[in-house]
């Protein structure tokens, strides 16, 4: 057997211990990312971050329903944008997908129609 010294054999463990720690908080640390990501992408988020920032300023009654209003507004504004944007690009994919389809030989457009992206629901 190979770890026959006791030395060797504990380098070996804590190198393994090491090793699967590293494996593990990468997964974790991908998995955790992705959550916090989706999150961000919620109206909800955008409308709860502005007011808890807001919060600091010790707002009075009627302050903090004029900032709620206004935020409400400003989110629903926001989220226009970004559809608006993702409409944007979507337009600019599928012009040049027109524009490149019009060189490819009939076998590369059936590969084409494999491989073109899908566009999503926002973009309709």
């Amino acid at each position: 057997m190979i770890f026959r010294r006791p030395k060797l054999k504990i380098v070996f463990l804590l190198s393994l211990l090491v090793l699967v720690s590293a494996a593990a908080g990468f997964f974790v640390g991908i998995i955790l990312s992705s959550v916090i990501n989706k999150k961000k992408e919620d109206p909800k988020f955008w409308k709860e971050s502005a007011m808890k920032q807001l919060a600091k300023l010790q707002p009075t009654e009627t302050q903090r329903k004029n900032f709620d209003t206004r935020i409400d507004v400003s989110v629903q504004e926001l989220v226009e944008l970004r559809r608006q944007g993702i409409r944007d690009v979507w337009d600019v994919i599928e012009r040049t997908l027109a524009d490149v389809e019009k060189e490819l030989t009939p076998e590369q457009k059936e590969k084409l129609k494999e491989i073109r992206p899908k566009k999503p629901k926002e973009a309709e």
